[in-house]
């Protein structure tokens, strides 16, 4: 198939960019995942996989001031717990960031937020809804959060479809955002698809229990997100370590060895700009079972 060029923002409306960004996404699952049928199933076939939406809040921290440890323990439960009062939520899971890096230096991550939804209808509604807004401006304070939205196939099953489980109960999810390494040259679709198959496959190489990747439909900008679970944090710092995550990181501090280094990118189609660990467990809710 041939390279789809990303549209620039200003020439297309946001759903006509949506469009395109589905139709883009529907290559890079077909491309990553290699189990699927030859042909359409009957209609009364169950399905093997199924489409969500990955819906990802995080609280950066503000220079101005910061949160008692009680004040973020009190965001994250009323955050985690708003997916009971939302329409389509599959699951969800909060904790705080162990460890963040960004090219932007800005950029400070605290905690994190993840829901998963059904659609993308209920997930966008969500975060411009009056109860996640309520909720950002009685316990937010002088901080700031940041938002993705992104399209996924995950296996029609459902441990892994509600991440429901003991393997899913504690453990770090790692949070990868990458955008172009050139803007003016937008990177061919099988580039982008080589890189996040590789992710994944060192991923998985490393323990993770869960991967999930794909295009940012909140930004302006062209950003692809890529998350994974993993059961514990030493499985998620080795693969911070791998080659495959070194090469997209060239000259940015992930806090690993080796990295920040001046050496010349090798030419890849994505740069890594920012990554976010997160603690699974700490939030007495998100123990629970959904």
């Amino acid at each position: 198939m041939q390279a789809v060029a990303w549209p620039s923002s200003c020439k297309f409306s946001r759903a006509h960019r949506q469009h395109l960004t589905s139709i883009k996404w529907h290559y890079m699952q077909r491309q990553v995942c290699s189990a699927r049928l030859a042909r359409p199933p009957p209609a009364t076939a169950r399905a093997d996989t199924v489409p969500v939406w990955e819906t990802l809040v995080i609280v950066n921290s503000s220079p101005e001031g910061s949160q008692t440890p009680e004040e973020q323990q009190e965001l994250l439960d009323t955050l985690w717990s708003l997916q009971y009062r939302t329409p389509g939520a599959c699951c969800a899971s909060a904790g705080p960031v162990v460890k963040s890096a960004a090219r932007d230096s800005n950029a400070a991550a605290r905690a994190a937020v993840y829901y998963r939804f059904s659609s993308q209808v209920q997930a966008e509604r969500f975060v411009a809804g009056p109860v996640f807004a309520e909720a950002k401006a009685r316990l937010l304070g002088t901080g700031n959060v940041s938002l993705a939205l992104w399209k996924v196939l995950v296996p029609n099953d459902m441990e892994a479809l509600f991440k429901r489980g003991p393997a899913f109960e504690t453990g770090v999810d790692l949070v990868l955002v990458m955008q172009p390494a050139s803007p003016q040259q937008p990177p061919a679709m099988d580039a982008i698809v080589e890189v996040m198959g590789r992710l994944q496959r060192t991923a998985l190489a490393a323990n993770s229990l869960q991967v999930s990747c794909g295009v940012d439909v909140m930004s302006l900008d062209p950003r692809y997100m890529w998350m994974a679970r993993f059961p514990q944090e030493d499985c998620a710092q080795r693969f911070l370590r791998s080659p495959a995550v070194a090469e997209l990181a060239t000259g940015m501090d992930i806090g690993t060895a080796g990295s920040a280094t001046s050496e010349p990118s090798r030419g890849g189609a994505l740069a890594l700009t920012s990554l976010a660990l997160i603690e699974i467990g700490a939030v007495k809710q998100s123990r629970q079972s959904l």
